[in-house]
């Protein structure tokens, strides 16, 4: 690597022109990064929904999610396969090894689903919407909405529907990089509810109701109610007339008032931050038009907006490095006391930096928290290869040498050291690509992006450092004194424990030994919680709650929110009852609204409000007021959450419970659900069981319906007609705007009879045909929801973990789960959630370390040649987890993901002060030096530069570690922690510990002869 400094200042004035240009493209590769929340990762998972209109879940689960199961199940790399089936709906999940390629497993599905023959509820639901039905959905970070906006006012919910077709989606589908743009709630009509004991008591059928709607036009409820159907019956007579919500919609409001959510997803490769901004643009300009046309009540409300979130994420972070780096600066002051020299550093930061930025673009990464929260931890560390660098060159200018010679020998003595140093720091990050898992995903550009900015800054110390110091430091240099003030303290601190080696060495095994001991103290967590403040309410009503009912209860829950007037609250925004859209079928699957009895307040709060403090408040005026349905018949629970990564929660607990019989299937989930309960770290611990009410079931006879079409009964008519007594039919006709919907006349009937007494169009036939002439028809008790994981039934115990050790709430938990199990061997249970990332990442990250170990040792053997050498230098790791761990309790930081991390980059951090410190020593043996005075006068001279890029490091990391900014920095704040203590421990203990290691075994070393021209041939002189 010398060759390169040679180049540099032989050609100063090439270098410095490159490293202009170099400068400019950089900045402009900078400026074109997209930023967005994450990296842009794909997720190994993808969804099915299917909506099929009027169907009971049993309905679903036979003719649409076992199908589509099955079809799924065929694709290559499959781990889970889960359905659930609802009324009206079936949503199939499933999930895939990381690495599949998703775009071929999508293409797969698509192409089965086109073979399969779907009933026709579902064909006539894709012929209304213009859509695909059933529908494949991929999941990635881009189904996080870019945008979610509410439109809200003093007008009806369909007159904002039609406001937010017509008038804004249009116009926010024209931003460049959106999407889609989709609507949810507002879509009211006039349902028409048959009532099967009048219906049947005067002789009347469902298609007579129809008929008889589709021939007028309406000006009124009234008018309906009056529509005459015979000569003494009117539609009053035999159905209910009312305006509510459409089966398949959900009520929305914002903020109390009847709304429309509008939301805005990304293309992929786009920009979030532009898209973001953009759309933000776009919607005030429709707010304009709209105040311009007289909808002054109207309000476009923005309810989440990624962009806010990253740019001020980003902003934190920023800020945190620059201080860091203005730190660092200061620290090279303090050692050299040289303007001069603390400017080359302070241009170097900057330059690494921007190269590594260059590198991002021309790799395709992005600006995220992560990347950038890499980017701030570099900063301490990318001036350490400078810092050395010129360090030596200030040294050796005091001895009395020449410029020029101090450059080119200085760089020769030290030039491996800093290279073999950051070579190890950047090939520990290799072992991450196979961690796998979403951590696994979302560090890897962590990892690149600090490798990047480290090349980078052994470029610029090898190469613009030297240049520079030709133009940036006087020819001549005063003397320096013999002893700074941290030499004097150092010598005798070493001089003792090389006196003293029994004893330093256990002390240093005591501090080891005692810091593993902290972790059952410290606790283990996942990845912390990332986005703005939020809580939700979540709201159960007794099961066959119809959704005017359980809206009431939403109401009531909103003016205690009103009531309440916390300070903290900016907007909320309630949904009852659940869509047949991709929101609701989402919904539904993770644990929201899922039917008519449930509704949730999402509560938006300002920023920097502690939501678990806000929630208690917010659940003991709940519990005051006495709303909550009786207990064991639902429920009012408020939960503290984080909007942002799409609902990711850092303590939801997950357990699924599969078997062939679904009546064990509900036995273990009860005895799951009353362990769980004995534990106090998790709290609202649910049970996903199907819960059965009575329902209509129809099965056609068809030798039975082949004799009344022997006598003139129309098949086809026949097969229309049914399923509009069934499932509901539209009519064509509007009151107000709202469409007359004619529903399922069977859903009204209280027994068997009345059911098989509802008649069916009996038209080219001389008398009526009733249900029971061509099917059995029944009541019978049915699931409302039916899941299925890997084609078993299947239920899900759901809660939340409430203590800061997920790891052990985890463990607590898998104990109880083991204690099921054996007491039901015909049920398999497999714990999920946060738990299941957990496992998964804890094994792959320690697997992860213990490689990139290995890759050190073998970087630093060919560096040194010399396999002694690199053991005595691996001992600084042990040494670095002390202060790592000690830095986790002080901070109050569990053991997670981030911290994992910063432990696999102390693998390559804290080698530096080690490889360093012995290059040294080796090269003062080798010129004739005893072991004892080598070590003492390479102590002497590598002080300064090991303090100095210790001290750099960890002040740099100091603002990221107190996260002064805000919570948006709580990744990198974990991993800065991890990183200081370990450096600050490894540092003050590489330098007395590592020389008693390497004077112990000086016995051994006096068999062999030393060899070090790897490590350079110049010799610093005393």
């Amino acid at each position: 690597m010398h060759w390169l400094t040679r180049i540099a200042v032989f050609q100063r004035w090439i270098t410095i022109v490159i490293t202009a240009a170099l400068i400019g493209v950089s900045i402009f590769a900078t400026l074109r990064l997209e930023q967005e929340m994450i990296p842009d990762i794909d997720l190994p998972m993808t969804t099915v929904i299917a909506v099929y209109p009027g169907a009971s879940p049993d309905e679903v689960m036979n003719e649409v999610a076992v199908p589509i199961d099955e079809v799924v199940s065929g694709t290559h790399g499959l781990e889970m396969v889960a359905s659930t089936s609802l009324q009206n709906m079936a949503v199939v999940f499933a999930e895939y090894e990381y690495g599949t390629d998703m775009g071929k497993v999508n293409a797969a599905i698509e192409r089965g689903l086109e073979r399969l023959v779907f009933p026709l509820g579902v064909t006539q639901a894709a012929d209304r919407t213009g859509d695909q039905n059933p529908k494949v959905y991929p999941l990635n970070m881009n189904m996080i909405p870019v945008v979610v906006l509410t439109l809200t006012g003093d007008l009806e919910p369909n007159e904002l529907d039609e406001i937010a077709d017509t008038m804004i989606v249009p116009e926010l589908e024209k931003v460049a990089g959106v999407f889609s743009v989709t609507t949810e709630g507002g879509q009211e009509k006039v349902l028409i509810g048959p009532i099967a004991t009048e219906m049947n008591a005067r002789g009347i059928s469902a298609a007579q109701i129809v008929t008889a709607v589709k021939a007028n036009q309406y000006g009124s409820l009234g008018e309906i109610e009056a529509t005459p159907l015979t000569a003494s019956t009117v539609v009053g007579d035999v159905a209910s007339v009312a305006i509510g919500p459409a089966p398949g919609t959900a009520v929305t409001r914002t903020n109390g008032d009847p709304s429309v959510a509008i939301v805005v997803m990304k293309d992929p490769e786009a920009n979030t931050v532009a898209v973001a901004n953009e759309v933000a643009a776009q919607a005030k300009m429709v707010q304009e038009t709209l105040a311009a046309q007289g909808y002054d009540e109207v309000q476009l409300l923005n309810v989440f907006d990624q962009s806010d979130y990253v740019e001020r994420s980003i902003r934190e972070l920023a800020n945190e490095a620059v201080v860091g780096g203005i730190l660092a600066v200061l620290v090279i002051f303090i050692f050299l006391l040289t303007v001069r020299g603390s400017l080359i550093i302070a241009i170097s930061i900057p330059l690494s930096i921007l190269i590594g930025f260059l590198v991002m673009s021309i790799w395709g990464l992005t600006i995220n928290l992560f990347t950038l929260g890499a980017m701030g931890i570099a900063v301490g560390r990318i001036v350490d290869d400078s810092i050395v660098m010129l360090e030596v060159i200030y040294r050796r200018l005091h001895k009395g040498e020449g410029l020029r010679m101090a450059t080119l020998e200085g760089s020769k003595e030290i030039a491996m050291p800093i290279a073999s140093a950051t070579f190890a720091t950047v090939a520990i990050f290799l072992p991450l690509a196979f961690v796998g898992g979403i951590v696994g995903e979302l560090f890897v550009p962590f990892a690149l992006t600090i490798s990047f900015a480290l090349l980078a800054s052994l470029l610029v110390s090898l190469t613009v450092v030297p240049a520079l110091a030709g133009l940036l430091v006087p020819k001549k240099i005063r003397a320096e004194g013999e002893n700074t003030w941290y030499q004097r303290l150092y010598v005798p601190a070493l001089k003792w424990v090389l006196g003293h080696r029994a004893i330093s060495v256990a002390v240093a095994l005591i501090l080891f030994i005692g810091s593993l001991l902290l972790i059952p103290v410290i606790g283990t967590s996942f990845i912390p919680s990332m986005g703005e403040p939020m809580m939700v309410v979540d709201v159960e009503m007794p099961v066959g709650t119809d959704i005017q009912t359980t809206s009431e209860t939403a109401r009531q829950i909103e003016d205690i929110i009103d009531e309440a007037g916390s300070s903290n609250v900016e907007l909320y925004y309630t949904t009852v009852g659940t869509s047949s859209s991709f929101v609701g079928g989402m919904s539904a699957v993770m644990g929201g609204s899922s039917g008519t009895n449930t509704a949730t307040v999402e509560i938006m709060l300002s920023r920097g409000s502690d939501p678990e403090k806000e929630a208690a408040a917010l659940q003991d005026l709940i519990n005051e007021a006495g709303i909550a349905p009786p207990s064991g018949q639902g429920g009012i629970v408020v939960k503290a959450m984080d909007a942002g990564m799409g609902g990711f929660s850092s303590n939801d607990f997950l357990a699924y419970i599969k078997g062939d019989a679904y009546a064990d299937v509900l036995q273990a989930a009860d005895e799951l659900t009353a362990r769980l309960a004995e534990l106090e770290g998790l709290s609202d611990i649910k049970a996903d069981v199907a819960i059965t009410l009575p329902t209509p079931v129809v099965d056609i006879d068809q030798a039975k319906l082949a004799f009344h079409v022997s006598q003139g009964l129309r098949d086809d008519e026949f097969k229309v007609e049914l399923m509009g007594l069934m499932n509901g039919t539209e009519t064509g006709v509007a009151l107000d705007g709202k469409g007359l919907l004619v529903l399922g006349a069977t859903g009204s009937a209280r027994s068997a009879a009345e059911l098989g007494d509802l008649i069916i169009n009996s038209a080219g036939l001389s008398y009526p045909v009733k249900l029971a002439h061509v099917a059995s028809a029944d009541i019978v008790d049915q699931p409302t929801s039916i899941k299925r994981i890997d084609g078993q039934r299947a239920a899900t115990i759901s809660a939340v973990i409430t203590q800061k050790d997920i790891g052990a709430a985890s463990m607590a938990a898998q104990d109880k789960i083991d204690e099921v199990e054996e007491s039901n061997p015909q049920t398999s249970i497999r714990i999920g959630g946060v738990a299941e990332e957990m496992k998964e990442t804890f094994g792959n990250m320690g697997i992860a370390i213990i490689v990139a170990i290995f890759i050190s040792f073998a970087i630093v053997v060919a560096s040194f040649r010399s396999l002694l050498n690199a053991l005595i230098i691996m001992i600084s790791l042990p040494l670095a987890s002390i202060g790592a761990l000690v830095g986790l309790l002080i901070a109050g930081y569990p053991l997670g993901a981030s911290a994992m991390m910063g432990m696999l980059m102390l693998v390559g951090i804290v080698l530096t002060n080690a490889i360093v410190l012995l290059a040294l020593v080796d090269q003062l043996r080798k010129s004739g030096v005893s072991t004892y005075d080598a070590l003492v006068q390479a102590g002497r001279t590598r002080i300064r530069p090991i303090l100095m890029t210790a001290l750099t490091t960890m002040i740099a990391l100091v603002p990221l570690a107190v996260g002064l900014q805000g919570e948006s920095v709580l990744i990198a704040s974990e991993l800065a922690v991890v990183v200081l203590g370990g450096l600050l421990s490894s540092t003050v203990l590489t330098l007395l510990v590592i020389p008693v290691i390497y004077s112990l075994t000086d016995r051994i070393r006096r068999r062999a002869p030393v060899r070090v021209a790897a490590a350079g041939k110049g010799v610093p002189s005393e």
